[in-house]
């Protein structure tokens, strides 16, 4: 699926010295919005164009961003005071009996077809105990 531009196949080039060429913003934006197409493949658009195929992707990588931080568009907000100082915050029913979960894990060490498992909340000197018992 070859994508020709009939408007960027001339090479504009800013400024005159010899080695790398400048290419100017615009030719930059208009090749790397080709190469966003659906179905254009960015290296022969490269090619087409007698650019490295990295320097598009790289442009092209650019555009992307530029275009998604103009996408997003910033609402305005406004911060209003309560009229009355906030209060305590209602509790439900079920809030007041509320006991913490105890922590819950596991260890596995496998040596070769014996398998060791800790479960539930192991500890440091579990733990220690453990891999003391492991070596000979």
């Amino acid at each position: 699926m070859g994508t020709t531009l009939s408007q960027l196949q001339e090479v504009p080039v800013a400024g005159g010295r010899k080695g790398r060429p400048n290419y100017n913003e615009e030719f930059k934006r208009r090749l790397a919005a080709a190469a966003c197409e659906p179905g254009v493949s960015v290296s022969k658009l490269a090619r087409e164009h007698g650019i490295n195929a990295n320097m598009l992707f790289t442009w092209r990588r650019r555009y992307r961003t530029e275009q998604c931080q103009e996408a997003a568009v910033l609402l305005p907000v406004t911060v209003e005071r309560p009229s009355s100082p906030p209060g305590p915050m209602p509790m439900s029913p079920g809030a007041a009996v509320c006991e913490p979960t105890p922590p819950h894990g596991a260890i596995e060490i496998r040596l070769g077809r014996a398998v060791i498992r800790i479960e539930g909340a192991v500890d440091a000197s579990t733990l220690r105990t453990v891999l003391d018992r492991l070596t000979p």
